[in-house]
């Protein structure tokens, strides 16, 4: 009978510990220029359309609503013309250091340095973590976030995303 007690006990505890777990991953969701930042870039160099929903209105509608479209089809075309696939120019971030500067309430500049690696896909890229295969390259850069509509925004020139 002395075994039962405990099982009440051990229930409370897990009950306690995923409730706890809840909490803290809604907390950890805040919107911040830097978890913003942070996030356009993986989507910039994995290549992913979702960079899109980070763009923001300046970027967007002055005539380049089709600026992703134009950044993508650009790297399929640079990749073609090396003798590869699009995805080959698949890019994975790695190392990521933000430091973030407010310039006001509703303007940041967020430097963010990281590494970025050649990630075809999910198996290439682990293999050449585990063995350091491949070139690691340094990304450096400032990127100018304003919030619209309390999201957090990248806007001016990020990367090599607008021009040719």
């Amino acid at each position: 009978m002395g075994g039962n007690s405990k099982f009440p006990v051990i229930v409370a505890v897990i009950v306690v510990a995923f409730i706890l777990q809840i909490v803290l991953v809604m907390a950890d969701h805040h919107e911040s220029p830097g978890i913003a930042a942070v996030e356009f870039s993986k989507a910039y160099f994995k290549l992913d359309i979702a960079m899109e929903k980070r763009l923001c209105r300046e970027i967007t509608e002055e005539g380049e609503s089709e600026v992703v479209s134009d950044y993508l089809n650009r790297v399929a075309d640079q990749a073609e013309s090396e003798g590869f696939a699009a995805s080959w120019m698949k890019m994975s971030l790695s190392h990521i250091e933000t430091e973030t500067q407010m310039v006001d309430d509703k303007v940041a500049e967020v430097r963010i340095n990281c590494n970025r690696r050649r990630a075809v896909n999910p198996v290439f890229a682990l293999v050449a973590k585990i063995f350091s295969l491949g070139e690691t390259h340094n990304v450096e850069e400032t990127l100018t976030l304003v919030k619209e509509d309390g999201i957090w925004k990248v806007c001016g020139e990020p990367f090599a995303l607008v021009g040719g």
